[in-house]
């Protein structure tokens, strides 16, 4: 048989191999590297791990500590022991490195839906705050490390405060996996939480307005994504936990300890098309 003959014929079989695992709905495609310390991604629809890249090390977690201070705020709505319209005094912290609402509008009060909407928007520090102690007082971290155990969270999770702001040099600190736990327990049991995390922008009942601290929904990089929250502090790096819709399944993501903002934006696009290609 000659060369040029053979050479064709091995052309040809690639060909068809590489049609059969397209029209076979097969995608060929290399998992993805990102630029993140740890790493996890989950289908709901299948329930499905797609990715992970050290999911159960236990890492500083910055503002993603507010997810379980979101959680506890939504159950006490629901239990109603608090309720949207409660005022609550909100005091500007005294740590140079908070995101501030009360620095933005040097406002005194707020409704407890307008803190809830500044804490996970704009990742609002001293709103977190001023809703753990509405919840319950000084002894607000002890009800979210029983709300952590309850719902399955591991023991390597522990939190600092109801911001992720450290006390006294201690940390927030999880694990991808252990926060993938809260996302999905938050989603499944209060999917009004995607009304207020799937916002560019808000404005309070006091006319001030707050915007998302998510770049890669306020740029429109994922199609449906509608959450979930950002992170950031020295020790942690940039964090993110994203969660959009396409084709009736939902993805979550999860990046933990990115080096700068913009790797936290390509590492979440860049997983969250990884996952729903699967």
């Amino acid at each position: 048989m000659k060369k040029q003959t053979v050479i064709l014929i091995i052309a040809g079989l690639t060909s068809i191999a590489i049609l059969f695992f397209v029209f076979m709905g097969r995608d060929i495609r290399a998992t993805p590297q990102v630029d993140a310390n740890n790493a996890l991604v989950v289908s709901l629809k299948s329930d499905k791990v797609i990715l992970e890249e050290k999911a159960d090390q236990a890492v500083p977690i910055a503002s993603l500590t507010k997810l379980m201070t979101a959680y506890l705020v939504l159950e006490a709505i629901h239990n109603k022991t608090i309720s949207w319209d409660d005022m609550v005094s909100l005091e500007r912290l005294d740590d140079p490195r908070a995101v501030s609402l009360y620095a933005l509008s040097g406002k005194k009060y707020y409704s407890v839906q307008d803190l809830f909407a500044a804490m996970m928007i704009m990742s609002a520090n001293d709103g977190a705050q001023s809703l753990g102690a509405h919840l319950d007082g000084e002894h607000f971290t002890e009800k979210m490390m029983q709300k952590a155990r309850e719902i399955g969270m591991s023991k390597k999770t522990n939190f600092s405060s109801a911001s992720g702001l450290d006390v006294d040099g201690k940390e927030s600190m999880s694990t991808a996996s252990d926060l993938m736990i809260l996302t999905k327990k938050l989603i499944s049991d209060y999917p009004e939480i995607l009304d207020i995390t799937s916002r560019t922008k808000y404005v309070t009942q006091s006319d001030d307005t707050i915007h998302t601290t998510n770049q890669v929904l306020q740029d429109g990089g994922v199609q449906g994504m509608d959450g979930f929250k950002t992170g950031y502090t020295d020790q942690a790096g940039y964090c993110m936990i994203a969660t959009a819709v396409q084709n009736e399944d939902r993805i979550i993501s999860i990046t933990l300890g990115s080096k700068t903002d913009e790797d936290r934006i390509k590492a979440t696009e860049t997983m969250m098309d990884y996952g729903f290609s699967k």
